[in-house]
């Protein structure tokens, strides 16, 4: 049956046929492409042109419009705001270039190729385009987009050079600006300045220049000749330091001598306190998340500023697990008074007796049952405010750098003793976390874990790190390995936006009012700017723009409320605080504000943004955002006058005629019984005296005259 007789043997082709064809494959996949990039553009030319309908006929604001237009596209495309602006960009402008329409939606033209044309020829006039854009076309079937460009400046200049000189002149003041793009591989990134031809011009001459000031045997490459020649540039220096090894007989050797030493960084660097101290391989991030290197760090660290954020570790929330969205109630495993429902008993280790206010109830001024420092997050309080109970290294968290003179926050994975992964596995009998399950694409139980902020210290100067330095450092283990935990937050966000749909109502988020749970405003609540404290540990959760896909780092975007805050009546509209907070750039503000999109917070801070269209996606936090607890220091006893003030106090009906408790007797307590009920009597007592302050603040017969 298989005989090599009747059809013959196959042959196998030539090599060079092979390989023919393989180039004809690729050939007809670029048209492919350049079809289905064309086909794209098409689309959204009908949804805008739709949407500018349906806005004309309702009255509304073009330019808003567009802005939602160009969010669902960003949305859709899985894109930055700058790659759906280049789409918008082309599908407007080609309407001016029948012939360059032609040419793409045939597949003749690669994208870059129209992205040329039309960002180059858009502000050209009708009668200009009509003129050149035969010989435009021509020359973008041979050119690659930097001769292009020339070649179409040329042309313009010929053809209409007042037209092409205004174009230039309106170029520079819309066109001109610098940018960083992170998108380098290695940890490069690229510095993006657009600037004029003959400004480019003369920047490349001055890195020529400084380039020149270094010998002939200086070991590094032209490239990273010019990048130090830029920074030195930059940092206004006439010379680059040569660094080869002919010492004294370098023929420059001096010649940066008289060049003072550089500024310091001014940057944020996020840092945990074990890649500090060297015992940790933990990389440390910049302010929008760009991870350092850890050395690095430990470099930029010796002359900064330093700020302790004192952590805990979370787990992340299930949502069909929790009542978010239902009924507003908090899903962090707390109860509706701030503790644990089934976390172990920890009351002395999160403050005790060393927090310091007299008025806690404690010997010493802490109160050991009240577990914490005062309003540990930023909305009320805390270290800065005057307490000395969040995040110094005393209460079991980490001091941490701000790696720069300007100041910035660092964080230590750990943070206080019950927030280890022990903890973090005993929390959620109401199901506030990931249970011990298999998950998505996991057979073995790896609980995904959140940071969250429980304290902030005051920002302290430079201090000097431990000099010692453990040998491969860079090969030791990081602080708190998460294993998948992107993979087990993007499995999250699936079943987030699942259980939404399941029921739409959920979307409304687990505050609707704005309020974060809390029933009575504070002062800086219902201030409509956040205060520097507030601002901080928004940017420090959200290291950009919240809206999806958005890169904007957080330092340069706008404090947002969730819900709009009030200003007629600040006490009933969204309140500032963190819980009702997040940084928005410009851009994905306005389209918040006109409606295009609309955004809530679910539980831990996740941040739900939708449009009309039914588009949903769901932003996870870089630090947890705690819904709240009731505050962990005791409330001063009201002292207005009552009933209360002629009834006989605690310490009158169980401690009559013993002697209060001094610190020393609570110092040589030698259990935690002992030290519990001298905390308690001690809290008693305190009770008993304002008491008796309010009997004689209210006493009026020292005020009024006896009768005659």
């Amino acid at each position: 049956m298989f005989d090599t007789g009747g059809w013959g043997a196959a042959e196998t082709p030539p090599v060079d046929d092979c390989i023919a064809g393989f180039l004809d494959v690729i050939a007809l996949n670029r048209v492919n492409e350049n079809l289905a990039r064309a086909a794209t553009v098409l689309a959204y030319c009908d949804v805008l042109e739709m949407r500018l309908e349906a806005a004309e006929a309702a009255g509304g604001d073009p330019g808003e419009t567009v802005r939602g237009a160009l969010c669902d596209l960003a949305v859709t495309m899985t894109g930055t705001r700058r790659d759906a602006s280049v789409v918008h960009d082309v599908a407007e402008r080609l309407h001016q270039m029948p012939l360059t329409a032609l040419r793409f939606v045939t597949g003749s033209f690669d994208w870059s190729t129209v992205v040329t044309i039309t960002s180059v020829l858009h502000r050209a006039s009708d009668e200009t385009i009509a003129k050149i854009e035969y010989e435009v076309c021509a020359s973008g079937g041979r050119m690659r987009p930097q001769a292009l460009r020339n070649r179409i400046w040329r042309l313009w200049m010929k053809a209409d050079p007042v037209g092409a000189e205004a174009a230039r002149e309106t170029a520079k003041s819309e066109e001109v600006g610098v940018r960083i793009d992170r998108t380098g591989p290695g940890g490069i990134a690229s510095l993006i300045a657009k600037i004029t031809d003959l400004e480019a011009a003369e920047a490349d001459a001055l890195i020529v220049e400084m380039v020149g000031t270094v010998c002939k045997g200086d070991p590094r490459s032209t490239g990273t000749l010019r990048a130090a020649g830029l920074m030195a540039l930059l940092h206004g220096e006439h010379s680059l330091a040569c660094q080869c090894d002919r010492g004294d007989d370098c023929p420059v050797a001096g010649a940066v001598d008289d060049i003072p030493p550089r500024r310091g960084h001014l940057l944020q660097i996020v840092v945990a306190v074990e890649t500090l101290l060297g015992l940790s391989s933990e990389p440390a991030t910049l302010a929008d998340g760009t991870p350092i290197d850890p050395e690095v760090a430990r470099i930029v660290a010796t002359d900064a500023k330093w700020q302790a954020l004192l952590t805990e570790l979370v787990q992340m929330l299930k949502p069909e697990r929790t009542n978010t969205g239902d009924d507003g109630s908090n899903d962090d495993g707390s109860n509706d008074d701030g503790r644990e429902d089934d976390g172990p008993d920890l009351d002395g280790l999160d403050g005790g007796p060393d927090d310091g206010d007299p008025d806690d109830g404690g010997p010493d001024g802490g109160d050991p049952d009240d577990g914490g420092p005062d309003s540990g997050g930023p909305d009320g309080g805390g270290p800065d405010d005057g307490g000395s109970g969040g995040g110094g290294p005393r209460n079991g968290g980490s001091g941490a750098t701000r790696g720069s003179p300007d100041g910035s926050a660092s964080e230590h994975p750990d943070g206080p003793s019950r927030s280890g992964p022990d903890h973090a596995d005993s929390v959620g009998g109401d199901g506030s976390g990931l249970q011990s399950r298999s998950f998505g694409p996991f057979s073995t139980a790896v609980p995904s874990l959140l940071r969250r902020v429980v304290g902030m210290g005051r920002v302290r100067g430079a201090a000097q790190l431990p000099s010692a330095r453990l040998v491969g450092a860079h090969c030791l283990p990081s602080a708190v390995p998460l294993l998948g935990e992107e993979s087990v937050r993007d499995g999250l966000v699936a079943r987030w936006l699942a259980w939404i749909a399941e029921r739409p109502e959920r979307a409304r988020g687990i505050f609707p009012d704005g309020h974060g749970g809390e029933s009575v405003p504070s002062q800086s609540a219902v201030t409509y700017r956040p205060g520097a404290r507030v601002a901080a540990f928004v940017r420090a959760a959200y290291r950009t723009c919240t809206f999806p896909n958005c890169d904007v780092p957080a330092s340069r975007c706008q404090i947002d409320h969730l819900v709009p805050f009030d200003h007629d009546d600040p006490e009933r509209g969204g309140w500032t605080i963190v819980t009702n907070l997040q940084p928005v750039c410009v851009f994905h503000h306005q389209a918040k504000t006109s409606g295009a999109w609309s955004a809530v917070m679910l539980a831990g801070g996740a941040i739900l943004w939708s449009n009309s269209l039914g588009l949903c996606r769901v932003t996870v936090p870089e630090l947890s955002i705690a819904t709240p607890r009731a505050s962990r220091r005791r409330r001063r006893g009201s002292s207005r006058p009552g009933a209360s003030l002629l009834e006989p106090t605690r310490w009158e009906l169980e401690y009559s005629g013993c002697t209060p408790p001094t610190l020393d007797d609570y110092r040589s307590a030698t259990t935690d019984i002992d030290r519990r009920r001298l905390a308690e009597k001690r809290r008693a007592y305190l009770e008993h005296c304002r008491v008796v302050h309010a009997r004689v603040r209210y006493d009026r017969t020292r005020y009024d005259p006896p009768p005659f």
